[in-house]
């Protein structure tokens, strides 16, 4: 008997464990960028300068310290010069920045505000950080570090430094929370994308053409095609004219149903696929051009 008290005893206090225990949260892919105010090249700074890259560096500890595994940004800069054909950044004849998130491929990009200060004829210094969470598909704002300084210090260690400022006041910790929580409603609710849909003058089809028996138009069948498509019919139509239909939130999922990652470009190539199917008149087949994707956007010509 007092065996058997003992075991329910047991199993109480292993189950109580079990459920006391916290599920660990699957963290989104990152990437740290620096950017400035000035006007200045923020990533030849970095390329060029040590303190930055040793800023850089101690940020993305202060995030793989707390699970997180951030993109390595100058093996991401030395991929896309590979892929360009380039030997330097400067004076590139392509959007930087956005050949860096597309070989980054990470689900956030937190850029990094960065302002060093010197204090003339001594060797004292401070810094100044914020930081800032975007979602990488739609550029959305998730989460926001004011900007906050170091006290300064007689010393040239800026690791030291921005220690000081993300670690003072809890702040790095706030960040990651409020990170985390923006990040679990993405989860929950889809990333959002905008998508629009023109009439140019090459345009065999127009919105307002009328398609099947039941005489839809060709936007009405586009909408209920996004409307069955995006994350839990989560969509919101901002422009349907004769020559535009545009949305200017469409949400799409991060994972397929194989747990595969699942992209804005999985989204544009099916989405430029149906309506190539959609537009079909008296015999007519359209030929399906292919869409744009830029900063969240896709953007389609009409077949």
């Amino acid at each position: 008997m007092k065996l058997k008290i003992m075991l329910i005893a047991l199993i109480i206090l292993v189950a109580s464990k079990t459920c006391g225990q916290n599920v660990e949260q699957i963290q989104p892919t990152i990437m740290v960028m620096p950017f400035t105010k000035s006007g200045q090249n923020a990533l030849d700074l970095f390329e060029n300068d040590f303190k930055w890259q040793s800023i850089i560096a101690r940020i993305n500890n202060a995030f793989q310290e707390r699970g997180f595994r951030p993109k390595d940004l100058q093996e991401t800069i030395n991929q896309v010069k590979r892929t360009k054909a380039i030997n330097s950044l400067k004076n590139a004849n392509f959007s930087v920045e956005e050949a860096i998130y597309a070989e980054a491929r990470t689900d956030i990009i937190v850029k990094a505000f960065i302002n060093i200060h010197s204090e003339d004829g001594r060797v004292t210094n401070s810094v100044q950080i914020s930081l800032k969470a975007l979602e990488t598909s739609s550029r959305m704002s998730l989460y926001d570090l004011p900007v906050a300084s170091s006290p300064p210090f007689k010393t040239t260690d800026y690791g030291y430094l921005v220690d000081r400022v993300l670690t003072e006041e809890n702040r790095i910790e706030k960040f990651v929370d409020g990170l985390n929580e923006a990040f679990g409603q993405i989860i929950n609710l889809g990333k959002a994308i905008t998508i629009e849909i023109v009439v140019t003058e090459d345009s065999k089809f127009k919105l307002d053409d009328e398609i099947g028996d039941n005489a839809d138009f060709v936007s009405e069948l586009i909408t209920e095609w996004v409307k069955q498509n995006a994350y839990k019919n989560q969509y919101r139509i901002k422009q349907d004219s004769e020559s535009v239909l545009s949305f200017d939130e469409v949400r799409i999922p991060l994972k397929t149903e194989s747990g595969n990652n699942y992209t804005i470009n999985d989204f544009s190539k099916s989405i430029s696929r149906a309506i190539a199917k959609i537009c079909r008149k008296d015999g007519i087949r359209a030929k399906r051009t292919k869409p744009s994707v830029s900063e969240g956007t896709i953007r389609i010509i009409l077949p």
